[in-house]
Order: structure tokens, then C-alpha cells, then sequence
């Protein structure tokens, strides 16, 4: 087929179908794999996918060993519509080929393209993009998860494109022309119900090269599963056939996330034959340039085909009610409208996803209604705080206030108490002159200072007794911890012995059991030389019957 032939089914294709939206949010891409998915990256977004491998190869036949090194790349453009993307893809290899001929080691060096291909990829059929309706009892735990099988209608995609060869490749065959063609029937499965969620299944049916002699067809298979936001793993398996080359191949690897335009995995590959087996270990990444704009919308048949804006360029009236709650979402791979750009959503999504964001929106108000309480009881936490506060300053104050004046009080108190001392002193000291009784109050103070020397007395005696019971109870104390101190050595010391006395039981119980082996060896033994002393013995008297037969003849 003619790469003008291509350009024409192409644009028979663009006209006879209707517009649906591919691009994604987060990136989508073809590695680690080798399989093309259904869906394209979307109207003009540039996205570029590359990596390298290692590994070796041992072909038995040939008692050959090559140890190669590998660097593919991926060029993808989404071209003037969703569904359409043009692709350029290559495989670079170098290798090693060592080859023992008699005593010497034989190496040759190689390099050059295994494969370099331009082409087109079209969206023909896409089972998400006008779902059927299902009529769902929503009281019903079992129809809201059962299977449908309606998950099992592919996307189905179509791929074109051309191979250019160089001279002299060790990679292809001798005869083969510098272009050939390549078509790929390319269908995709996105699970995204309650029980299969984030799985999706690529299937790649290839016929490459069918105008020369050595046409090659081949099949792959990939289930891929998002684990997170940022991780996901994969297996795959691939299987060609032609004169040239046929092998069955199976691939596992993972992908991580960097952000929504970033994408790094690893891969390891092997077969199950040996002319040649592989074993390789692939790294590589993926980036995108988004510079998509707009999110394409169908309609219905009899209306006309209209762009949607971006959400974001609207006005601020139109807008509010939906920016808010779309702006947390993020749009599953390979869906068919971008949720997070279009603010309304449309009557041909299918029930699960429907439920998904209904359910995602009630998380959301109930996340924001959260947040809003949270916030009211963090301002009312903060106003009841300043106005307690503010009554302790006042509280304090007025406490301040009421020391201070019981303060003077209790200054002009005692200042009246003194004065009125002096007063009751000199009075007294002049009735002490008037009367004469100095001489009974000496005897009152020798009298107070007996008392005092008695309380003096029974308050040391009390204080020894009390240090004495306080001793007492101290000693008590250690004789109670040196018993359980004692108790605890005991207690360690039988546990000890009884360690001892169970590795001297085992100790003789291998004894006993090597002993008994030794005995059962030589008995064997024994037993052995007796069966070849009688086969000995046998063999002899044969020997001599055989001479007595041969002297009787």
C-alpha cells in the first residue's frame, strides 16, 4: 500500500466518524511495553518515549553467545483531531557476538537499526464514548458491583505506517527492501467497575512486511493495573512468526508517575527457547508537551459539532458553581472527556463512572463542609480564648487592687496594734513602779522558762523515738529485700542446674544415639562381609564344579 493510499483511507476515516475527546490529564504512553494502546495523546500534544536495555543472548545450535546493548525511541503527535496520531518509532542495537572455533575465541561487532517506522494511528470504534444506560437498583449492593459484560466491547484502533531499512543490516534479511509496509489492529479494554478497577487489556494484532518475501506477523497481549496516583505494574506477552525470525516473548515491569508530564520504568524480558534464549533489563521514561487546548464534545446525531472552551477562559458567573467542586478531580487514563476542563457532566458516561463522581462530589462537600466547621470552630476557639483572656486581665486587676487596699489595712493595723503596745507597756511599766512586782514577774519568767525546757525535752524524746521507728521499718525493709534478693539467686541457680542437668540428658542422648549408629554401621558391615565371604564361597565351589565337570569329559 502506497503511503498516499494511507492518506487517503485515513481521511475517509476522519469524515465518517464523529469527534471524541482522547486527551488526558496525566500522561499517557506505550512503554514499558511493546504493544500500541487504543487511544491516541490527544490534539496537539507532542509526547516523546525513549529508552535503553542490556542483556545476552545464547544460541545452542550456533554455540554462539552476544551480549547487546539497545536504545529505542518514540516520537507521537496528536494530529488536527483527537482520535488521529502520526508516530515515529525506532530500535537501535549494538552487540557482541563471541563464537569458540576450535582453541579460539572468535568476536564480531555489530550496530545498526533493527527497526525505523512512520505511521498513523485512527480511533474507529469507542465503546466509552456513548455507553449504554443501565437501569441500576441503587438499594442493590449486588447490581451496583456485578459484572457487565459490556465491559468486555473494546476500542478498537487502526495503525498504518512504513518501514525503512538500510543497506547492509545484520538485523534484517539479505533481500530485504529498504521500504515496506506495517498495519496493526490495536483494541483496548479500560475495567474501571467495582471489581475490576484500574486494569486495562491491549491487544496488538500485526502484519509487518507483507509485500516482501519474508512477511512477519505477530500478536501482543499487555494487562496493565494502577496500583496508586504514581505507580502501576504490567505483564505482557508477545509472539512472532516468519522464515526470518519467530519467538515467544514475556515481559514484566513496572511505572512510576513524576508528575502529570513525567514518566520513568524498567522492564525485564525473556524467552522459553534456546536458539537463541534472551534475558534484557530495559530502562526508560516518557514526556510530555501539552500544549492541548481545547476538550472536542459529541453530540448527538442532527446537532451541530461545536467546541468546547476551556472552563477556565469563561465568565466568573458562569463558573463558580462548577470550578470548585471539578477542581480536585483527576481524569482516569484514557477516558474520553477530560472531567477536570468540562464543567458539566455529560449524559453519555457510563453508570459506574457517573456513580464514581457522585460519590467523589459527596466527599467533596463533605470535606469542604468539614473544613468549613473546622475553620467556624477554630474562630469561635479563638474569640471564647480572647475574651477569657481578657476577663483573667480583668479578674487580675481587680485582685491587684483588692491586695493593695488589704494591704494597707493590714499596715494601718499593725501600725495601730504597736502604737497601742507602747501605750499598754508604758502603762504597765508604771504600775510595775507603783506597785512593786518585779520580783514576781522573775518568777513568772523562771517558771515559763521551765516549761519551756520540759517541752524542749519532750519534743527531742519524740523526735527519737520516731527516728528510731523510722530505722526500724528500714531494716525491715532490706531484710525483705535481701530475702527476695536471695529467693531470686535461688530461683536462678535451679533454673541453671536444670539447664545443666537437660544439656547433660541431651549430651548422652547423642552419645547414645552416635553409639547406636556406630553398632548399627558395624553390624552392617559385618553383614556385608558375611554376604560376600558366602558369594565368595559360592563362586569357589562353582568354580570347582565346573573343573570336576570338564575333567569328567
Amino acid at each position: 500500500m502506497s503511503p498516499k493510499s494511507i492518506l487517503i483511507l485515513i481521511s475517509f476515516l476522519t469524515i465518517s466518524y464523529s469527534l471524541s475527546a482522547q486527551y488526558t490529564k496525566k500522561i499517557n504512553t506505550n512503554r514499558p511495553g511493546r504493544s500500541q494502546g487504543a487511544f491516541s495523546v490527544g490534539n496537539n500534544v507532542l509526547q516523546g518515549e525513549g529508552g535503553f536495555g542490556f542483556g545476552k543472548e545464547k544460541h545452542t545450535l550456533r554455540d554462539t553467545q552476544t551480549s547487546f546493548f539497545t536504545m529505542d525511541y518514540e516520537a507521537r503527535y496528536g494530529l488536527l483531531i483527537e482520535q488521529l496520531e502520526i508516530r515515529l518509532d525506532g530500535t537501535a542495537r549494538g552487540d557482541v557476538v563471541k563464537r569458540t572455533v576450535g582453541a579460539n575465541e572468535q568476536k564480531t561487532t555489530r550496530f545498526n537499526f533493527v527497526n525505523n517506522t512512520i505511521g498513523a494511528k485512527y480511533l474507529v470504534f469507542d465503546p466509552y464514548k456513548r455507553p449504554k444506560k443501565d437501569s441500576i437498583d441503587l438499594n442493590s449492593w449486588k447490581a451496583q458491583h456485578r459484572f457487565k459484560w459490556k465491559t468486555l466491547i473494546p476500542a478498537v484502533s487502526v495503525y498504518a505506517g512504513m518501514n525503512f531499512n538500510t543497506a547492509d543490516n545484520p538485523f534484517t534479511p539479505v533481500d530485504d527492501p529498504s521500504i515496506s509496509p506495517k498495519f496493526v489492529l490495536i483494541t483496548q479494554n479500560n475495567w474501571t467497575t467495582n471489581n475490576f478497577k484500574n486494569w486495562v487489556l491491549v491487544t496488538n494484532i500485526i502484519i509487518d512486511k507483507i509485500t516482501t518475501e519474508n512477511p512477519t506477523y505477530g500478536w501482543i497481549i499487555t494487562t496493565t493495573h494502577t496500583i496508586n496516583d504514581n505507580w502501576a505494574v504490567f505483564g505482557e506477552y508477545q509472539g512472532q512468526k516468519s522464515d526470518f525470525y519467530s519467538d515467544d516473548l514475556f515481559r514484566i515491569g513496572g511505572a512510576y508517575l513524576l508528575n502529570n508530564d513525567i514518566q520513568f520504568d524498567a522492564s525485564l524480558t525473556t524467552n522459553f527457547k534456546d536458539t537463541p534464549s534472551i534475558f534484557s533489563l530495559n530502562f526508560g521514561g516518557a514526556y510530555r508537551f501539552d500544549w492541548h487546548k481545547k476538550d472536542e464534545i459529541i453530540l448527538e446525531e442532527g446537532e451541530s459539532i461545536g467546541i468546547q472552551e476551556n472552563p477556565d477562559d469563561l465568565e466568573d458567573n458562569e463558573g463558580d458553581n462548577f470550578e470548585d467542586i471539578d477542581s480536585e478531580f483527576e481524569e482516569e487514563e484514557n477516558d474520553t472527556l477530560n472531567a477536570r476542563k468540562t464543567p458539566f457532566i455529560n449524559d453519555f458516561e457510563d453508570d459506574d463512572h457517573r456513580q464514581e463522581i457522585e460519590r467523589e462530589l459527596d466527599e467533596r462537600r463533605t470535606a469542604e463542609r468539614l473544613e468549613r466547621e473546622r475553620i467556624a470552630n477554630e474562630k469561635q476557639a479563638k474569640k471564647d480564648d480572647k475574651k477569657f483572656r481578657k476577663e483573667e486581665r480583668r479578674r487580675l486587676k481587680r485582685e491587684a487592687k483588692e491586695a493593695k487596699r488589704a494591704e494597707k489595712a493590714r499596715l494601718k493595723e499593725e501600725k495601730e496594734k504597736a502604737k497601742m503596745i507602747k501605750e499598754i507597756d508604758k502603762e504597765l511599766d508604771q504600775m510595775e513602779k507603783e506597785q512593786g512586782v518585779d520580783q514576781e514577774l522573775d518568777e513568772i519568767d523562771k517558771e515559763l522558762q521551765k516549761l519551756d525546757n520540759l517541752e524542749k525535752e519532750l519534743f527531742n524524746e519524740e523526735e527519737k523515738d520516731t527516728k528510731e521507728l523510722e530505722k526500724a521499718k528500714e531494716k525491715e525493709l532490706e531484710e525483705e529485700e535481701e530475702d527476695i534478693d536471695a529467693q531470686y539467686e535461688q530461683m536462678k541457680k535451679e533454673e541453671e542446674r536444670a539447664q545443666k542437668e537437660e544439656e547433660k540428658r541431651l549430651k548422652k542422648e547423642e552419645k547414645r544415639r552416635k553409639k547406636e549408629e556406630k553398632k548399627r554401621k558395624k553390624e552392617e558391615a559385618k553383614a556385608k562381609k558375611a554376604a560376600e565371604k558366602a558369594k565368595k564361597e559360592e563362586e569357589e565351589k562353582e568354580k570347582e564344579l565346573e573343573e570336576d565337570d570338564g575333567e569328567g569329559l
